[in-house]
């Protein structure tokens, strides 16, 4: 059996629309107040986990899950994973607000704040499949 590809789309000048093709998903983020910046790796979410690992470094953030879209986001990949912390590439544009010394994210080497999801995919890249496991 094939992989499923999922794919959302940016749409909008105010904010950012997303939409899952074949399945509705819609929502919309407000504009983000920070430097908003492009990043891609692997997204994850489980008990405890809310993280994206970047395929070009060692780097793993830790997802702040305060707005619509962080928390739109995670219950999609939720729904569809076919096993627990199943990978998914994603490339999205968000704001890093710093490291914590407490809570969820102090193990992480940041916390990401996304602003909008440009690509979700169950296929992983070439350039991520060879990363270890987050942890």
């Amino acid at each position: 059996m094939g992989k499923q590809q999922h794919r959302y789309r940016r749409w909008g000048r105010s904010g950012h629309v997303l939409r899952g093709l074949g399945y509705g998903l819609l929502l919309v983020a407000t504009a983000s107040l920070g430097a908003v910046q492009p990043l891609s790796g692997l997204y994850r979410a489980g008990a405890d986990v809310n993280s994206l690992q970047r395929c070009d470094s060692n780097l793993v953030y830790w997802v702040s899950g305060d707005n619509q879209v962080a928390l739109a986001l995670r219950e999609y990949v939720l729904k569809h994973a076919r096993r627990p912390f199943q990978p998914f590439y994603i490339e999205l544009n968000g704001e890093l607000i710093g490291r914590p010394r407490v809570g969820n994210g102090a193990g992480y080497d940041d916390v990401l704040r996304v602003e909008s999801v440009e690509a979700l995919s169950e296929q992983l890249p070439a350039q991520c499949q060879a990363l270890p496991p987050e942890g």
